[in-house]
């Protein structure tokens, strides 16, 4: 497992459950730095598993995110 696996995993973990939430209310929920959440958000954007808010600076999981939580990322949840 890696680290970046594991952050990403748990970011998507934070955000599966649905809603829009901040990147300090995500480093928060995850126990994660906000550095280490910002870039973990950046890695899962460029690949399409969360996207922004245009307007408030939030962030939500994609259906094809949530898609990939169910079967990749799940196994990395604390």
């Amino acid at each position: 497992m890696t680290t970046g696996s594991t952050t990403e995993a748990a970011v998507l973990g934070v955000l599966a459950p649905g809603g829009m939430l901040t990147a300090a209310q995500i480093s928060k929920q995850a126990q994660i730095t906000e550095w280490s959440a910002r870039r973990a958000i950046g890695r899962l954007e460029s690949r399409g598993l969360v996207m922004a808010s245009p307007y408030t600076s939030r962030w939500s999981i994609t259906p094809r995110g949530r898609a990939a939580w169910t079967t990749k990322f799940r196994r990395y949840a604390r």
